[in-house]
């Protein structure tokens, strides 16, 4: 596969539209709190140890890739949004959970339907599952639960999995429509304590649907979900804006009360609303620091490059109590996102923020927003055309190439960094996968996702990706793909590819990332359809990847206060590292400069400086290094507008 940064080498003449955009009323905030009724679901119980060995194998459709299949799911829909937060991860009980459709394979009770859900976690970084099931259909009047979502809430300190709670949220359906939603919470061995809760549309229950995104769990022992606020909410149409979902355990009793906000979303002539129906929250650990940010056009944006698709973002600082819009903001005048995009045709920079490749955020150890997207160019400032971006023209006949971005708030304001861009784009076109029950087809995206440490003190950023160079541009057999970055020492890792067998179709990473030592353990699941039919409506199993790692010695590339400034340099590989005689640096310019090749030793020693003219594109250099001593050395590469380093080992 072909690393780097790649340039744009044309644009189409079509724009392609990238977003439904449904009605808005304006902009307003209430503040639902419901008392609900609990509905006692008595049939959840540990079952993963009733399985046969036959059906703990992974069967006749071995997954190609390193994994340990765990559970399964009755069909695909509970992973067709990565940014719903099915896999997460605790610290503390060193556990990894994945909450899903119940399994087919290991059924509890002669009653076990696929309107269940199922917790499936691990102690030991997937050598060996736990799991248990929650709603009875029986019990709950035959409410199918759909597209669970889950989180760990563990009291500061625990230790022991019995002492931990699970919950879970989503929608449920009696067959037709979407008549609600649920919120399960239990506890972590064998079910006990179970308690679903029922929220019917319409009958005293906030205008909600889909509640599945960001769930996570804070030190508070709370836990945070975001869902869409519609005018039909069975219908899940007329988007308003989101409704917050809050989980509270007191360590007997968990709560759940409701908080909406409804943005003032820019509208086109039709009344169609500039956004894309799905939401975030995050909070700092202490769960007091928040954030909801959506994806849209802001109605009080007067310029032509703020009147894009870009984060509205709301804060609280007071644990959700109340939250304060932050101010309109020109993403344009930030260089590394100005570098890559195409003027609108009105000649501006319209920034457009994409979840089309998945998104996520999170709230880091500085009590900073950081939300990783992809980022591509709005093609007009008609105001019936806020919703269309740019369709490029890439390498080698590919479509354009998607940057992915660490977009973030700081003490000075908004700011960004490059993660790295993607080889190839997703359409359904080509792609394998269809509903045989309606022939829709399903394109696999990178599911671009995040993961952290407990601290928030290091970022993983995690996508799939394809080779261009074999399927012309289609993401239709991707491989798992992660970085690192260090937020205090102001070091990343390289990018590193952790798969080669191409069949990431549908993964999650977890958003906690398990910390040993200097190693830091990212949990994956990725899950494939059992009989080779490529139908999201057959049996999916569910394989558990412990791949995804890296260490302390691998953040060897400077980046905070660089990449900002660095917008010239494309991408930049060292090789080999360690090195003995010579070092060889791949750079890719976004255009032609002198640049300064510097080494310097542990003690900020200049050991060697070399100028040399570099062209727009890739360039080779080579520098001698059999001169110097074993050590560790630091590489800057500088020119007139740019400036990088990365660490370097010498034998």
């Amino acid at each position: 596969m072909k690393k780097g940064l790649l340039i744009i080498l044309g644009i189409s003449a079509s724009i392609a539209l990238s977003a439904q955009v449904p009605k808005i009323a304006g902009v307003k905030k209430i503040d639902l709190t419901n008392s609900n009724a609990k509905s006692t679901d008595g049939e959840s119980r540990n079952f993963y140890n009733t399985a046969t060995s036959n059906q703990r194998s992974a069967g006749p459709n071995t997954i190609q890739s390193p994994g340990v299949k765990f559970s399964s799911s009755w069909n695909a829909f509970t992973l067709l949004v990565s940014s719903s937060h099915c896999l997460t991860a605790d610290q503390a009980l060193n556990a990894v959970m994945f909450t899903h459709r119940i399994s087919q394979d290991w059924p509890a009770d002669a009653n076990v339907a696929s309107g269940y859900g199922e917790y499936s976690w691990t102690t030991n970084f997937g050598t060996t599952w736990d799991s248990s099931y929650f709603a009875d259909q029986t019990s709950l009047g035959n409410k199918r639960f759909r597209y669970p979502s889950g989180a760990i809430i563990n009291p500061a300190g625990n230790t022991n999995v019995a002492n931990a709670l699970n919950v879970a949220t989503g929608p449920y359906t009696s067959g037709s429509n979407w008549d609600g939603y649920y919120g399960n919470n239990q506890m972590m061995v064998n079910g006990a304590g179970s308690n679903t809760s029922i929220f019917d549309n319409g009958v005293g229950t906030p205008a909600l649907a889909f509640p599945r995104i960001s769930i996570t769990s804070y030190d508070d022992s709370s836990a945070w979900v975001s869902g869409g606020f519609y005018t039909d909410p069975i219908a899940a149409t007329g988007y308003l804006g989101s409704n917050l979902m809050k989980g509270k355990w007191n360590g007997t009793a968990l709560t759940w009360s409701f908080d909406s906000i409804l943005p003032y979303f820019h509208q086109d002539g039709t009344g169609a609303n500039d956004a894309f129906t799905q939401s975030f929250v995050g909070f700092s650990p202490n769960g007091q620091i928040g954030y909801q940010v959506f994806f849209g056009v802001d109605g009080s944006a007067t310029t032509s490059q703020t009147r894009a698709f870009s984060p509205i973002t709301y804060k609280s600082t007071n644990g959700g109590a109340t939250w304060n819009l932050l101010p309109v903001n020109d993403f344009s005048t930030i260089p590394a996102i100005s570098t890559y995009l195409i003027p609108a045709s009105d000649g501006n920079l319209k920034p457009w923020f994409d979840q089309s490749q998945g998104a996520d955020i999170v709230v880091d150890n500085n009590g900073e927003l950081h939300i990783v997207c992809t980022i591509s160019s709005g093609s007009s400032d008609d105001n019936d055309s806020l919703g269309y971006s740019w369709t490029l023209t890439g390498q080698n006949g590919t479509t354009a190439k998607h940057y992915i971005y660490d977009v973030h708030t700081s003490p000075t304001g908004w700011d960004a960094w490059l993660i790295d861009s993607l080889m190839t784009s997703t359409s359904t076109n080509n792609t394998i996968f269809l509903d045989g029950s309606t022939g829709n087809a399903f394109a696999t995206d990178a599911r671009i996702q995040m993961s952290h440490t407990t601290d928030r003190s290091k970022l993983f950023f995690a996508w799939v990706d394809s080779d261009p160079l074999a399927l012309a541009g289609e993401n239709a057999l991707p491989d798992l793909k992660a970085v690192g970055f260090d937020l205090v020492t102001g070091f990343k890792t390289p990018v590193t590819q952790f798969t080669t067998s191409q069949d990431f179709y549908f993964h999650y990473v977890s958003n906690v990332t398990l910390v040993s030592g200097n190693t830091y353990s990212i949990g994956v699941t990725n899950s494939i359809d059992r009989n080779g039919s490529h139908d999201v409506i057959t049996t999916f199993d569910h394989y558990f990847y412990e791949g995804c790692k890296f260490n302390t010695s691998d953040f060897t590339v400077q980046f905070v206060g660089v990449n900002e400034q660095a917008a010239n340099f494309g991408s930049l590989n060292i090789y080999p590292n360690p090195a003995k005689d010579q070092i060889n640096l791949n750079v890719n310019m976004v255009s032609g400069e002198n640049v300064s090749f510097q080494i310097t030793n542990s003690l900020g020693q200049v050991v060697l400086v070399e100028n040399r003219s570099l062209v727009n594109g890739n360039n080779n250099v080579q520098l001698n290094t059999s001169k110097l001593t074993s050590g560790v050395y630091f590489v800057t590469i500088a020119s007139e507008t740019s400036k990088v380093t990365s660490k370097i080992v010498i034998q």
